[in-house]
């Protein structure tokens, strides 16, 4: 016998061929909970149950309204099909009041409530969109850090202001005012230390004895080594971000992180607003991903294209020559858009197929264009032409509408004077 089955927000009906209510089921706990199960296309404990109890009454096949929880009662041994809408959704439907009382609008606005808030709690709490907040605040650090360290060197630039050439980089910088505070401090020993190759101590050695800089007192320099300080403090926790960046890509994205390294892979998801949507977009969406403003001159303007976006930082663009940089793009993307689709569908690890694909393109691509195309020769602009001889023509007729004004229909005036309305002079 056949059994159609369908669910509203108090728990699963039954019913037969004939549109008879065969019994239902009651969802235990919360309803939402169950709900969200049966429409994620998931078998949910009361379905299963209230399945079982329908096979000892000789019910046999059955009928749903979801296709993948078709598919998922027959991996689990029922004869099941779907149907939409079928008998038992349309009874449901139809007369709510019959199965829920006269207070069913209220029920379902109350579990509607309840489905919604869980849906936004979890989309919001799923990990790739953790993974966005994080390449977001590691970009909010190295803004910030830039500007602090650009203050910390004009201000202690005024005490050594030769040491704003010898250290360059402005880790090496905050840790040398942080450490060492006075110039007078910096010995042979301490800037050891602080892992100075030879040549930079040799030099700030040599600074120290002949620098132009201004004395600085205690209560000087102890704020000048606390803001420094705080700066070491900022690098110290994009760090550990960045630690945290690459277990969470293996957790959530495994094949892109392997593909194009945890901090790219990341970028890409936050250019996309999440994995879903990354594994949504076609490759050639993904390769300019980040070059939105050049893409949206080009459709304006008719500049040239981009030919990538964000993934230019793949170590095998950026070091590539300019007319090898798109090819390669297009095939890097195409490899990424595979490798987020598995990441959220299957989460099955590929890199390794991908990396040597993509690889195996890249030398074809080398070896294909070593050389740069010919430039083409520009064509003479016909527009120029065109507007001169417009000119030229307005002029001549410009001219001839003088001579009929000033002769009178065409006629050259007698030489002898103007003549009078009357006949002859």
């Amino acid at each position: 016998m056949k059994a159609y089955l369908a669910e509203n927000v108090r728990g699963i009906y039954a019913f037969d061929e004939s549109g008879n209510l065969i019994d239902q089921k009651v969802f235990s706990g919360k309803p939402e909970v169950s709900l969200d199960r049966l429409l994620k296309g998931e078998p949910s404990d009361e379905l299963i149950s209230f399945l079982k109890e329908l096979e000892s009454r000789g019910y046999d096949e059955f009928v749903v309204e979801d296709g993948e929880l078709s598919r998922k009662l027959k991996d689990l041994g029922y004869n099941a099909v779907s149907k939409f809408p079928n008998l038992a959704g349309q009874k449901l439907r139809e007369s709510p009041e019959e199965f829920l009382g006269k207070d069913w609008f209220e029920e379902y606005f109350t579990i509607g409530v309840a489905l919604t808030r869980m849906r936004i709690q979890e989309q919001s709490g799923a990990r790739d969109k953790m993974i966005i907040q994080a390449i977001e605040a590691l970009d909010d650090i190295d803004k910030v850090v830039n500007l602090l360290v650009s203050r910390l060197r004009e201000w202690y630039s005024l005490h050594f202001p030769e040491l704003d050439e010898l250290l360059p980089k402005h880790q090496q910088y905050v840790a040398f005012v942080k450490a060492i505070g006075h110039r007078d401090n910096a010995t042979r020993e301490r800037l050891e230390e602080l892992g100075l190759s030879e040549g930079k101590i040799e030099k700030i050695l040599r600074a120290k004895e002949t620098t132009m800089g201004a004395q600085m007192d205690e209560t000087d320099l102890k704020i000048v080594k606390y803001f420094a300080e705080e700066i070491d403090r900022l690098y110290r926790l994009r760090a550990e971000i960045e630690d945290y960046l690459e277990r969470a890509m293996d957790d959530v994205a495994p094949n892109l992180k392997a593909l194009v390294g945890a901090k790219l892979g990341a970028r890409l998801i936050s250019l996309a607003g999440g994995l879903r949507e990354l594994a949504m977009m076609p490759a050639s969406t993904i390769q300019v991903l980040g070059a939105e403003k050049a893409l949206f001159r080009h459709l304006r303007s008719g500049a040239k294209p981009p030919k990538h976006g964000v993934i230019f930082q793949y170590p095998a663009i950026n070091r590539s020559p300019w007319w090898q940089r798109g090819k390669i793009a297009r095939a890097l993307a195409g490899k990424l858009a595979i490798a987020a689709r598995v990441d959220y569908f299957s989460g099955e690890y590929i890199a390794e197929e991908l990396k040597q694909e993509i690889e195996t393109r890249i030398k074809e691509i080398k070896e294909k264009y070593p050389n740069p195309p010919k430039r083409k020769a520009k064509k003479p602009e016909k527009k120029e032409k065109g507007k001169k001889s417009k000119k030229k023509g307005k002029e001549k007729f410009r001219g001839k509408e003088k001579k009929k004004v000033k002769g009178g229909k065409g006629e050259k005036p007698s030489k002898g004077g103007k003549k009078k309305k009357g006949g002859k002079r």
